[in-house]
């Protein structure tokens, strides 16, 4: 691994303490807030999304893991969201407030009152902002493809309504 130390400390840490940090979470998510509180999955998703990226926490802002796959991870991601109904202005607040957890469980913790040189926590800053940055962005690149692919119910509707109409007109200008 690439990232300095302190970088590196302040992951483990976070992995370590991933549980308190999801339950802070979802609490604030889920039950305060209550995003996704009226999906039938809302609760699953927010758990299997925290635990993805807490776990993995390491990896997620290390500067040798590779945008393809931070991008094909939440493209997926995007795309089963975008196929479950799930809102992609709520989705996209999770990744927010998940950031937000992790940045207030630093500062609560004994860890942040350690002596840091200035441009550790700038640094480290820097990958959490760029991973998140990157996951939600690849996370709306994966919900509009989604979207794009196949038609809402709505549009599907109105394209039958349409061919109907025309084959009505088209039946029309025959008998005359």
């Amino acid at each position: 691994m690439e990232i300095r130390t302190f970088e590196l400390e302040f992951a483990k840490f976070i992995q370590k303490f991933r549980d308190h940090i999801r339950e802070a979470f979802l609490e604030d998510t889920f039950d305060k807030r209550e995003l996704l509180s009226h999906y039938q999955l809302g609760k699953e998703m927010l758990e299997e999304l925290s635990d993805s990226i807490l776990s993995e926490f390491a990896k997620n802002i290390d500067k040798k893991t590779s945008v393809g796959i931070i991008a094909d991870k939440y493209v997926q991601l995007g795309i089963r969201c975008s196929e479950d109904g799930l809102s992609f202005s709520e989705m996209a607040r999770v990744f927010i407030l998940l950031k937000r957890h992790i940045w207030l469980f630093f500062q609560e913790s004994n860890f942040a009152g350690q002596p840091f040189d200035v441009r550790s926590i700038v640094a480290l800053n820097n990958r959490m902002a760029l991973f998140f940055d990157r996951a939600i962005y690849y996370f709306l690149v994966g919900f509009e493809q989604a979207e794009s692919e196949e038609p809402s119910e709505l549009e599907a509707l109105y394209n039958a309504f349409l061919n109907r109409i025309r084959r009505d007109l088209v039946k029309k200008g025959d008998s005359k």
